[in-house]
């Protein structure tokens, strides 16, 4: 005798999907974890060095604070983001440049790249 849904059929490609989304679920999760780690060390280390900028050379909270308060304002808004530089153009030629990318490809001139550019 079958009950309801008891004469199901294997389907071997459902079986595959549900496979590799567990498997890119997990991929994620540990990408996500990872992700975290950093932050959370990012964190720490930047919470040092203000101790030392206090500490060393008398810097107060108050005056991290306006920085950091002018830094999110350079794109206009107070959001605590920090805006994505533009389209950059090599000073040599004018040509758009490729991001993160130390010389032009148009004309070889060397880029001076910011260390915080995004």
């Amino acid at each position: 005798m079958l009950f309801y849904g008891s004469a199901r059929t294997y389907d071997p490609s459902a079986h595959t999907a549900a496979a590799g989304a567990r498997s890119e679920a997990r991929r994620a999760q540990t990408k996500a974890e990872s992700l975290q780690l950093d932050v959370e060390r990012l964190l720490m280390i930047t919470e040092a060095l203000w101790t030392i900028m206090k500490e060393e050379h008398g810097y107060s909270d108050d005056q991290l604070i306006e920085k950091v308060s002018e830094i999110d304002m350079r794109d206009g808004r107070l959001d605590g983001q920090v805006k994505a530089a533009g389209v950059l153009k090599c000073p040599s030629c004018g040509r758009t440049l490729m991001k993160h990318r130390p010389v032009c490809l148009y004309c070889g001139a060397a880029v001076a790249v910011s260390p915080f550019q995004r």
